[in-house]
């Protein structure tokens, strides 16, 4: 029967702030029901267990009646109810204390089945209690944040009480790479190839560069549909040519001598010093190496492609200028993992063996131990030096606003109080507690859709980003950042902004004949109401402790 328009309540009674509340509310309930069910599937598998127990040797045995049960009840299919039951035995037996996450509703079952997956890796291992322990520490500090964050989340944990088990999957992985066809409807098919994440990365980054290259923005196909083709025509060494069809077409047919293409290409990967087998020193920082040009362009250099804008987009996609570091040095720990742009953490021996591909430059962001970095290019406090657009984004690791997975080489960066360009030192001088990256989807919308972000350090020293809707809604600040995987990126230093000067009042005016006459701009005018709206919030949270959720679990 259909819902009524009279059965709603009038649109006067309700907020969008009062709706949201609604949705985490109901989201919060889904979530303690999954668990309920998880506990219910596993007391079922209980119940059928063979007694007396017997070999695990019958294909038939107590779990095959659970699933079977369970897919007869739910009408599922085998793998679904399998999978089912996996997760029930995984949230009562593998990851109890995560499991009360999904009860507390800091995660949602969705979140939940991709822990289940990635700690797969330490099931039946000593190392799981205390996998799962650091796992819903974290989340109960931090939330899950997006997939990436998420998977990132949990295999630092496991790298943190059990990297065996990660270099163990990782070489299994590396032996199982494949490439394969399959048939598709309407006369297509499916090229799939499985490669290490750094050369599926330049892979991709040379198909958009001979895109670039050799179509013009009015060529007829959609981004996917020339994706296609140009991998393609590499594959087979045949030209890609645009398919415009005007006579002023830009474009250059190209084939597959992409050597100069592929100098401008460059993959970020961030790890410590230690990591890499180096000597070790203060201030060092964790090395960021990956195959890209020259060794031009280091830390504190000029940078040419700098972005910090406020009213609008900066420049996008990944850096030229090579490889930088990150932070101080971590006590020489061969075993902490690094972290590759655009697809999260990696093993230490993945780390090692991307260093050691003739392409590859290591490069420490402080090369002068103790110094402290510029911040901004020599003569213009508004763009971001080589050195700090380094840091923010390997801090960052990607887009800061939540649920966002979009890599920080492929963001602007931003001011997150903006930038004051007729005088610098009122208010959003260039800085690394005062910029993030973000996408230029959030960078657009914080810009000219009235969302106020800020920017924070909580008492245990994280990089926290709060962020409120138009309506009112707040996300509260979570820790996401990679300074969770390396800690001494919180001890980098970079030069203090110069102090504000005094300043001159405008003259009035009164005789002008022009009418009434603003003080300030009304970009001006914004700007310092945001300035105000941040301060009261920033108040407001040293009043208030935002602490975990009440634990009321049965």
């Amino acid at each position: 029967m259909p819902v009524e328009s009279s059965a709603l309540p009038p649109a006067d009674t309700v907020s969008v702030a009062g709706l949201i509340d609604n949705i985490r509310g109901r989201d919060h309930r889904q979530s303690r029901l999954a668990w309920e069910i998880y506990t219910d599937i596993e007391r079922i598998h209980a119940l059928t267990l063979d007694r007396p127990p017997e070999l695990d040797t019958r294909v038939f045995d107590h779990f095959a009646n659970s699933s079977a049960l369970l897919g007869a009840v739910n009408h599922i299919d085998k793998s679904h109810a399998d999978a089912l039951v996996n997760e029930a035995l995984a949230l009562v037996h593998r990851i109890p204390l995560t499991g009360l996450c999904l009860y507390d509703g800091i995660i949602n079952q969705r979140q939940f089945q991709l822990l289940v997956s990635v700690t797969d890796l330490v099931d039946g291992w000593p190392s799981a209690p205390d996998v799962d322990k650091q796992i819903a520490k974290d989340l109960q500090d931090n939330g899950p944040g997006s997939t990436r964050r998420l998977r990132d989340l949990t295999k630092r944990a496991i790298f943190a009480h059990d990297p065996d088990a990660v270099r163990r999957r990782a070489e299994q992985a590396r032996a199982r790479r494949t490439a394969t066809v399959r048939p598709r409807p309407d006369g297509m098919a499916h090229l799939g190839i499985t490669a290490p994440a750094e050369d599926a990365q330049l892979a991709m980054a040379a198909v958009e560069a001979l895109i670039a290259a050799a179509i013009c923005p009015h060529d007829p196909r959609k981004k996917n549909a020339r994706r296609s083709d140009a991998a393609m025509n590499t594959l087979q060494g045949i030209p890609l040519v645009c398919q415009c069809g005007r006579e002023d077409c830009t474009a250059t047919p190209r084939g597959a001598g992409m050597s100069d293409l592929h100098a401008r290409i460059v993959v970020h990967v961030i790890c410590q010093d230690g990591t890499l087998g180096g000597d070790s020193h203060d201030g060092g920082g964790p090395d960021e190496g990956g195959p890209q040009d020259s060794p031009d362009g280091g830390p504190g250099s000029e940078d040419p492609g700098g972005d910090g804008s406020d009213d609008g987009p900066g420049d996008d996609g990944p850096s030229d200028d090579g490889p930088h570091n990150s932070g101080p040095e971590c006590g020489g720990d061969a075993e902490r993992p690094g972290f590759l742009d655009g697809y999260g953490v990696i093993t230490a021996d993945h780390v090692r063996a991307i260093a050691q591909r003739p392409d590859a430059i290591i490069r420490p962001l402080n090369p002068k131990p103790g110094q402290a970095l510029p911040t901004h290019q020599p003569g213009d406090p508004y763009r971001f030096s080589a050195a700090l657009d380094t840091f923010i984004r390997a801090r960052d690791g990607y887009c800061v606003f939540a649920g966002c997975n979009k890599p920080a080489w492929a963001c602007d960066l931003d001011h997150v109080d903006e930038f004051n360009h007729d005088d610098p030192a009122a208010g959003g001088q260039t800085s690394a507690g005062g910029a993030n990256a973000k996408c230029r989807y959030h960078h657009l919308i914080k810009t000219f859709g009235e969302w106020l972000d800020d920017q924070f350090v909580d008492a245990d020293g994280r990089t926290r980003v709060t962020v409120t809707s138009p309506d009112g809604v707040t996300i509260e600040g979570r820790g996401h950042t990679n300074e969770m995987l390396f800690p001494a990126l919180r001890t980098v230093r970079f030069q203090k902004p110069p102090p504000r000067g005094p300043t001159t009042p405008a003259a009035d005016d009164p005789n002008n004949g022009s009418g009434p006459r603003r003080t300030r701009t009304r970009t001006a005018d914004k700007h310092a109401r945001r300035r105000r709206e941040r301060e009261l919030n920033r108040r407001f949270r040293e009043l208030h402790d935002f602490g975990p959720p009440p634990d009321d679990r049965r």
